[in-house]
Protein backbone atom coordinates (compact mmCIF):
# COMPACT_ATOMS: atom_id res chain seq x y z
CA UNK A 1 0.00 0.00 0.00
CA UNK A 2 2.89 2.42 1.23
CA UNK A 3 4.54 1.61 -2.57
CA UNK A 4 1.53 2.39 -4.07
CA UNK A 5 0.68 5.74 -2.36
CA UNK A 6 3.97 7.17 -3.66
CA UNK A 7 3.40 8.34 -6.91
CA UNK A 8 0.23 9.84 -6.26
CA UNK A 9 2.28 11.69 -3.39
CA UNK A 10 5.04 12.54 -5.86
CA UNK A 11 2.21 13.63 -8.30
CA UNK A 12 1.11 16.15 -6.23
CA UNK A 13 4.27 17.42 -5.19
CA UNK A 14 5.27 18.14 -8.62
CA UNK A 15 2.36 19.70 -9.26
CA UNK A 16 2.43 22.26 -6.60
CA UNK A 17 5.74 22.58 -7.78
CA UNK A 18 4.79 23.45 -11.33
CA UNK A 19 1.84 25.66 -9.96
CA UNK A 20 4.26 27.61 -7.69
CA UNK A 21 6.93 27.84 -10.52
CA UNK A 22 4.05 29.11 -12.66
CA UNK A 23 2.77 31.46 -10.03
CA UNK A 24 6.57 33.30 -9.89
CA UNK A 25 6.92 33.12 -13.49
CA UNK A 26 4.19 35.11 -13.95
CA UNK A 27 5.16 37.47 -10.43
CA UNK A 28 7.98 38.16 -12.01
CA UNK A 29 7.06 38.45 -15.83
CA UNK A 30 4.53 41.63 -13.61
CA UNK A 31 7.94 42.76 -12.31
CA UNK A 32 9.53 43.08 -14.88
CA UNK A 33 6.88 44.48 -16.43
CA UNK A 34 6.12 47.26 -14.07
CA UNK A 35 10.31 48.01 -14.26
CA UNK A 36 9.94 48.93 -17.53
CA UNK A 37 6.90 50.94 -17.62
CA UNK A 38 8.78 52.90 -14.92
CA UNK A 39 11.66 53.69 -16.83
CA UNK A 40 9.77 53.95 -19.86
CA UNK A 41 7.92 56.51 -18.09
CA UNK A 42 10.92 58.21 -16.14
CA UNK A 43 12.24 58.51 -19.83
CA UNK A 44 8.93 60.41 -20.91
CA UNK A 45 9.40 62.52 -17.81
CA UNK A 46 12.98 63.21 -18.81
CA UNK A 47 12.02 63.84 -22.19
CA UNK A 48 9.38 66.26 -21.52
CA UNK A 49 11.10 68.42 -18.88
CA UNK A 50 13.94 68.99 -21.56
CA UNK A 51 11.65 69.90 -23.86
CA UNK A 52 9.81 72.08 -21.02
CA UNK A 53 13.59 73.58 -20.69
CA UNK A 54 14.54 73.90 -24.15
CA UNK A 55 11.25 75.74 -24.64
CA UNK A 56 11.48 78.35 -21.82
CA UNK A 57 15.11 78.90 -22.69
CA UNK A 58 13.88 80.13 -25.73
CA UNK A 59 11.24 82.22 -23.67
CA UNK A 60 13.40 83.42 -20.72
CA UNK A 61 15.10 85.89 -23.60
CA UNK A 62 12.17 87.25 -24.69
CA UNK A 63 11.41 90.65 -23.06
CA UNK A 64 9.96 94.11 -23.32
CA UNK A 65 9.22 97.26 -21.36
CA UNK A 66 7.04 100.40 -21.55
CA UNK A 67 8.94 103.62 -22.83
CA UNK A 68 7.15 107.20 -23.61
CA UNK A 69 8.03 110.55 -25.18
CA UNK A 70 9.94 111.44 -21.27
CA UNK A 71 12.96 109.06 -22.54
CA UNK A 72 15.30 108.56 -25.12
CA UNK A 73 12.77 107.44 -28.28
CA UNK A 74 11.43 110.71 -29.49
CA UNK A 75 11.85 110.10 -32.68
CA UNK A 76 9.32 106.94 -32.88
CA UNK A 77 7.34 107.33 -29.28
CA UNK A 78 5.17 110.31 -30.89
CA UNK A 79 2.97 112.67 -28.26
CA UNK A 80 0.25 111.16 -26.84
CA UNK A 81 0.80 107.42 -28.39
CA UNK A 82 1.72 104.60 -26.11
CA UNK A 83 4.81 102.27 -27.25
CA UNK A 84 7.01 99.83 -25.58
CA UNK A 85 10.54 98.34 -26.31
CA UNK A 86 11.28 94.52 -27.04
CA UNK A 87 14.13 92.60 -27.46
CA UNK A 88 14.45 88.73 -28.46
CA UNK A 89 17.61 87.55 -27.27
CA UNK A 90 17.05 84.16 -28.31
CA UNK A 91 18.41 82.29 -31.34
CA UNK A 92 15.02 81.97 -33.18
CA UNK A 93 11.69 84.54 -33.99
CA UNK A 94 8.97 84.69 -32.12
CA UNK A 95 5.17 85.25 -33.41
CA UNK A 96 1.83 86.48 -32.75
CA UNK A 97 2.94 89.12 -30.59
CA UNK A 98 1.01 91.37 -28.20
CA UNK A 99 2.22 94.19 -26.15
CA UNK A 100 -0.73 94.66 -23.46
CA UNK A 101 -0.91 98.45 -21.92
CA UNK A 102 -2.41 98.39 -18.74
CA UNK A 103 -3.76 102.03 -16.99
CA UNK A 104 -5.85 100.72 -14.32
CA UNK A 105 -6.61 103.97 -12.71
CA UNK A 106 -7.69 104.98 -15.64
CA UNK A 107 -9.92 102.07 -16.33
CA UNK A 108 -8.29 101.58 -19.55
CA UNK A 109 -6.18 99.09 -21.85
CA UNK A 110 -4.91 98.48 -25.04
CA UNK A 111 -2.75 95.84 -26.89
CA UNK A 112 -0.29 96.33 -29.78
CA UNK A 113 0.08 93.21 -32.32
CA UNK A 114 3.04 91.92 -34.10
CA UNK A 115 3.21 89.03 -36.09
CA UNK A 116 7.20 88.52 -35.73
CA UNK A 117 10.25 89.69 -33.80
CA UNK A 118 12.96 88.31 -35.37
CA UNK A 119 16.33 87.59 -32.94
CA UNK A 120 18.42 91.03 -32.20
CA UNK A 121 20.71 91.71 -29.51
CA UNK A 122 19.35 95.05 -29.54
CA UNK A 123 15.58 95.98 -28.63
CA UNK A 124 13.07 97.51 -31.23
CA UNK A 125 10.56 100.16 -30.32
CA UNK A 126 7.00 99.80 -31.29
CA UNK A 127 4.72 102.73 -30.98
CA UNK A 128 0.79 103.05 -30.92
CA UNK A 129 -2.29 100.38 -30.21
CA UNK A 130 -4.23 98.27 -32.68
CA UNK A 131 -7.27 98.28 -30.20
CA UNK A 132 -8.50 99.52 -26.68
CA UNK A 133 -10.73 98.55 -23.83
CA UNK A 134 -12.28 100.42 -20.73
CA UNK A 135 -12.51 98.73 -17.70
CA UNK A 136 -15.01 99.88 -15.24
CA UNK A 137 -15.08 103.45 -13.66
CA UNK A 138 -11.92 105.63 -13.74
CA UNK A 139 -10.33 107.19 -10.61
CA UNK A 140 -11.72 110.50 -9.88
CA UNK A 141 -8.61 112.25 -10.38
CA UNK A 142 -8.17 110.85 -13.98
CA UNK A 143 -11.99 112.34 -14.89
CA UNK A 144 -11.11 116.46 -16.90
CA UNK A 145 -14.18 118.46 -16.63
CA UNK A 146 -15.25 117.88 -20.30
CA UNK A 147 -15.70 113.61 -18.84
CA UNK A 148 -12.64 112.40 -20.86
CA UNK A 149 -10.28 110.24 -19.15
CA UNK A 150 -6.62 111.42 -18.91
CA UNK A 151 -3.93 108.60 -19.46
CA UNK A 152 -0.72 108.39 -17.82
CA UNK A 153 2.71 108.78 -19.48
CA UNK A 154 3.09 105.46 -21.79
CA UNK A 155 6.69 104.68 -19.43
CA UNK A 156 4.24 104.24 -16.34
CA UNK A 157 1.29 101.97 -17.63
CA UNK A 158 1.57 97.88 -16.91
CA UNK A 159 2.77 95.92 -19.89
CA UNK A 160 2.37 92.38 -19.99
CA UNK A 161 4.19 90.82 -23.59
CA UNK A 162 2.53 87.51 -25.05
CA UNK A 163 4.27 85.90 -27.65
CA UNK A 164 4.39 82.64 -29.58
CA UNK A 165 7.53 80.55 -29.66
CA UNK A 166 8.92 78.04 -32.17
CA UNK A 167 7.43 75.13 -31.01
CA UNK A 168 3.85 76.59 -30.84
CA UNK A 169 3.80 77.57 -27.13
CA UNK A 170 2.14 80.46 -25.89
CA UNK A 171 3.84 82.44 -23.28
CA UNK A 172 3.26 85.56 -20.97
CA UNK A 173 5.28 87.72 -19.20
CA UNK A 174 3.18 89.82 -16.87
CA UNK A 175 3.88 93.07 -15.17
CA UNK A 176 6.26 91.86 -12.85
CA UNK A 177 8.48 90.01 -15.53
CA UNK A 178 7.21 86.64 -14.17
CA UNK A 179 6.94 83.96 -17.36
CA UNK A 180 4.16 81.43 -17.81
CA UNK A 181 3.01 79.09 -20.44
CA UNK A 182 -0.57 80.25 -21.36
CA UNK A 183 -3.21 78.62 -23.44
CA UNK A 184 -3.37 79.95 -26.58
CA UNK A 185 -6.82 80.38 -27.04
CA UNK A 186 -6.73 83.06 -24.09
CA UNK A 187 -7.77 86.59 -25.15
CA UNK A 188 -5.50 89.57 -24.52
CA UNK A 189 -8.24 91.87 -23.89
CA UNK A 190 -11.53 91.27 -22.39
CA UNK A 191 -14.86 91.71 -24.55
CA UNK A 192 -16.02 95.15 -26.24
CA UNK A 193 -18.17 97.23 -23.30
CA UNK A 194 -21.02 98.56 -24.53
CA UNK A 195 -19.93 102.75 -24.07
CA UNK A 196 -16.34 103.29 -23.72
CA UNK A 197 -15.34 106.52 -22.44
CA UNK A 198 -13.00 108.50 -24.08
CA UNK A 199 -9.57 108.51 -22.98
CA UNK A 200 -6.84 111.35 -23.54
CA UNK A 201 -3.09 110.92 -22.79
CA UNK A 202 -1.01 113.18 -20.74
CA UNK A 203 1.50 115.07 -22.64
CA UNK A 204 5.44 114.85 -21.11
CA UNK A 205 5.91 118.46 -22.87
CA UNK A 206 2.60 120.04 -21.78
CA UNK A 207 -0.39 120.44 -19.40
CA UNK A 208 -2.72 119.97 -22.30
CA UNK A 209 -3.40 116.44 -23.00
CA UNK A 210 -3.72 115.16 -26.05
CA UNK A 211 -6.43 112.69 -27.40
CA UNK A 212 -5.83 109.20 -28.21
CA UNK A 213 -9.01 107.50 -28.97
Amino acid sequence: MQGAQLPLWVSAAAAVLTSGLAALLVYLGLAMRRATEARLGLLEELYRRDTEARARTQAQQVCAWPVSERETYQSVIKRGIVGAAIRNGSEAPIYNVELVYHDRPAAWTCVRRLKLVRPSAEAEVHAGFDEERTLGAADPERINQDGSVRLAPSADMSLELRFTDGQGRRWLRDEAGELSEIDPSTPALPPVPEEPARRVAASASSEEPSTVG
